[in-house]
């Protein structure tokens, strides 16, 4: 009883997994704001950042996370679907969800891609974070 519990278990955890990191699982609701989403975006490809999904005028956004194995090699690419409120687009210049007319315009929004997204997660060298190889 208890090697059967404990597939079930580990099988439990490992689809909430895949599901957590599952495009376009978006909050129960959202139909009410857009009736019809498209599910084209794919995060393939693309660098760790923020990505307004043109295809949904911009009312829906992904973050792209490449997960790598620990040589470096890309083992997935999770990607995360989140919707901005409402009446309001991801603003691709400023990473953020705004109103349209405070927004860059979203049909141009993929050739900000690379430039919005160059630096995101990086932290410089001279931040003036101090580092510490000391354990106490």
């Amino acid at each position: 009883m208890k090697p059967m519990f404990t597939v079930l278990l580990f099988t439990s955890c490992l689809a909430a997994v895949v599901y957590a990191r599952s495009a376009y699982q978006l909050p129960s609701g959202v139909e009410l704001f857009r009736t019809q989403i498209v599910t084209s975006f794919s995060c393939a490809g693309r660098p760790y950042g923020y990505y307004a999904d043109v295809a949904n005028d911009c009312a829906i956004f992904h973050v792209c996370y490449p997960v790598n194995d620990e040589v470096g090699n890309i083992i997935e690419e999770a990607q995360f679907s989140f919707m901005c409120g409402n009446q309001t687009i991801f603003n691709q210049e400023s990473l953020t969800c705004a109103r349209p007319e405070e927004s860059y315009p979203c049909d141009q929004a993929e050739t900000l891609y690379d430039l919005s997204n160059a630096e995101f997660g990086r932290i410089p060298e001279d931040a003036g974070f101090p580092v510490s190889t000391t354990f106490i």
